[in-house]
């Protein structure tokens, strides 16, 4: 029992100093940092590079190069970040995460939905962009880029689920029953979603047309 209390006391205890000396902000540099992310939107939809780089770290020197090589004319951007303390991550007390859904837009090309995040650092009073991961989402190539991983993942699922619709049409050629015709049209028009119909209704179940019996 004396076991028991001392383990939970440890625990207690090391709660107790996890929350006092846990990072936080203040509300009014929670309002700077969403200040930021505003300016930074409005830099994006105005196409104003020069206040774009304002806004990032000076020692970031990399990473406002790659800005200004993918932020260039012609795109929509919107960010939703809301509701905003349940999107922000404290790191410690000069340095956050900021979550974000985006919608961008541009010539031949649109995003919507998608999640992109801001690494803050406070500098000389001024939260300023360290890190983030929003230009590599903008453009053609992020576009096709989604759409080449879903066409590597489709392919495996789509060759399965013809030859499920294979077996399934097969089996129903060569079974007898009743409204065999109409099976087989709805499953070469309608394809997968009656097969998997036709898998529970008539193949699971194993029905098959009753011989004639007569009586004399």
């Amino acid at each position: 029992m004396k076991i028991k209390i001392i383990i939970l006391s440890i625990i207690s205890t090391f709660l107790f100093n996890a929350n006092v000396f846990a990072f936080s902000i203040s509300s009014i540099d929670k309002i700077k940092i969403k200040h930021s992310l505003k300016n930074l939107v409005q830099s994006i939809n105005t196409w104003d590079i020069q206040k774009i780089s304002e806004l990032i770290l000076p020692a970031q020197q990399a990473l406002k190069s790659e800005i200004q090589e993918q932020v260039i004319g012609g795109i929509a951007y919107e960010l939703d970040y809301a509701p905003f303390d349940e999107n922000i991550d404290i790191l410690s007390a000069d340095e956050v995460r900021v979550n974000a859904k985006f919608a961008a837009a541009g010539p031949w090309w649109n995003i919507n939905g998608l999640w992109t995040y801001f690494t803050f650092q406070k500098q000389d009073n001024k939260w300023m962009i360290a890190d983030t991961d929003f230009h590599k989402k903008l453009g053609t190539d992020y576009v096709f880029d989604i759409f080449k991983k879903i066409y590597t993942y489709a392919w495996p699922v789509l060759i399965l689920l013809f030859m499920f619709w294979l077996w399934m049409l097969i089996d129903c050629i060569k079974r007898e029953f009743d409204d065999k015709s109409l099976w087989i049209i709805l499953m070469i028009f309608l394809s997968i979603i009656w097969s998997i119909l036709y898998f529970f209704i008539i193949k699971r179940k194993n029905i098959v047309r009753k011989p004639l019996v007569f009586k004399i």
